[in-house]
């Protein structure tokens, strides 16, 4: 019989919930030795491994699924991190894996935790070495199962860990362990992933509404999993919470826009332009790149010096942060696909839906200082 492992404690802020991880922990584990972690004791979790990772020395797993080319691959360059694995049994059938990566030194204070792609199965190690690279703690979750398990299917326990208890699990033993090692709770908490991994993070924002400040959520597979994604997001507005969405305009955005259209009837625009934003991406495909001559890439991943005018994910955390919402923001088209030295071919703004960029006569065609956001905005 499945256990009853998730209460109220979810409703908490997240600096609430933290500091209750905080104050049952075992005085002897603030501000612990990496390897000391592996004999944390969590609920429901088995810690099997916790070790340095010397910079630039982790190498991906054989197994793990090949990247898109776009995705962060440098694992050569990373510094030095505490890497922790584990298993979670939260009921009978679960066997969610999951790692987090604490940077060794110079950790911003914050958490990120990586969604999925497809139907899970893997670790995500792209997100966690981009994750890691720019200065955050990272986490990411199998979601209960592995790619090579045809059967997972079949067992209703496993299915409600991939619809959704995978994530939310991962992420508050997560907590925990950041405050075991640092001894100090996270600053702040996002979440960033795009198809089933955009998904997750808008059934977080639902069920979970104090794991995140911040969720920033491309193309979501609203239709993968038997968790209905629903547009109830008040308990994550109440909390201060962020979202903002994003879609290719070539990978067929209507169920993105449906989606968030429901949230305006639901909510009022009003209100949801105080919490939400849509972003339909000009020649952008499935999560990024494209077919197209339009600008694909919108800085949905997370590198070390971005800003918020270029990087949509710049642009999240400044609006958690100090409180600027998030105007258009400038995508890019390079002469190669995702791969910035091989120059700019084009720039233009990406305007919060509905709105439109319009070339104003004035200026290069090919340059976003030429155009300006046309239609109804959204904060009215």
């Amino acid at each position: 019989m499945e256990k009853k492992s998730l209460s109220h404690r979810h409703l908490l802020p997240d600096s609430a919930w933290a500091v209750l991880i905080v104050a049952f922990l075992p005085v002897s584990a603030f501000a612990a030795t990496c390897e000391s972690l592996a004999r944390l004791r969590l609920e429901t979790t088995t810690i099997t491994s916790a070790q340095i990772v010397e910079a630039g020395t982790f190498t991906l797993p054989s197994d793990s699924p090949r990247s898109d080319p776009s995705f962060f691959t440098a694992f050569e360059t990373l510094r030095a991190f505490c890497r922790v694995q584990g298993i979670i049994r939260p009921a009978t059938d679960s066997h969610i894996g999951f790692e987090v990566w604490l940077p060794e030194s110079a950790w911003n204070g914050k958490y990120v935790g990586a969604g999925n792609g497809g139907l899970g199965g893997s670790i995500n190690y792209y997100r966690l070495g981009e994750v890691v690279n720019a200065g955050y703690v990272g986490s990411s979750t199998d979601t209960g199962h592995t790619v090579s398990d045809h059967l997972w299917l079949e067992d209703k326990v496993k299915v409600v860990d991939f619809d959704y208890r995978a994530v939310y699990e991962t992420a508050s033993k997560t907590k925990a362990i950041i405050a075991a090692f640092y001894g100090t709770t996270t600053a702040r908490s996002y979440f960033n992933s795009c198809s089933t991994g955009g998904r997750q993070g808008l059934i977080e924002a639902h069920k979970f509404p104090a794991d995140y400040d911040g969720i920033l959520a491309g193309a979501p597979a609203l239709t993968i999993g038997d968790a209905k994604v629903v547009e109830d997001l008040k308990a994550f507005m109440a909390r201060g919470g962020k979202l903002i969405l994003y879609h290719g305009s070539e990978d067929d955005p209507i169920g993105t826009v449906n989606y968030y259209r429901r949230v305006i009837g639901r909510m009022g625009q009003t209100q949801t332009s105080d919490f939400v934003r849509l972003y339909v991406v000009p020649g952008m495909g499935h999560c990024g790149g494209g077919s197209g001559p339009d600008p694909t890439e919108l800085g949905q991943r997370i590198t070390p010096r971005a800003d918020a005018q270029h990087s949509v994910w710049m642009a999240l955390e400044e609006w958690v942060e100090n409180g600027s919402r998030p105007g258009a923001i400038i995508a890019t088209n390079y002469a190669t696909e995702d791969d910035p030295s091989s120059g700019v071919v084009r720039t233009r703004p990406v305007c919060p839906y509905p709105m439109e960029a319009r070339w104003t006569g004035n200026g290069s065609v090919e340059e976003a200082a030429g155009y300006v956001c046309d239609g109804v905005p959204v904060s009215k």
